[in-house]
């Protein structure tokens, strides 16, 4: 069975966004709109995302697992240590 989109629904609580397979090693984070930001796998512990403009930071597997925390603690006002 093949899927062209993976709903988020219940880990990022907001319906609009899903992730598209772009290829084996890469998703698009799309919300129904034009030019989505892009998460490859550069290789097993590093990964690259592109945002909507094009920009590409290059992380370590580890940090970007730690992003939805990050966000999360902001949506939140925390500011607090947290470990992944």
């Amino acid at each position: 069975m093949i899927f062209c989109c993976i709903e988020l629904n219940n880990f990022m609580n907001d319906p609009q966004y899903y992730l598209k397979p772009q290829g084996k090693d890469s998703y698009k984070l799309c919300c129904g709109g034009n030019n989505c930001p892009q998460v490859t796998r550069l290789d097993s512990d590093t990964v690259e995302i592109q945002d909507d403009d094009g920009n590409k930071v290059t992380i370590k597997n580890g940090q970007a697992k730690l992003i939805a925390d990050a966000v999360k603690s902001l949506e939140d006002n925390k500011n607090e240590l947290l470990l992944g």
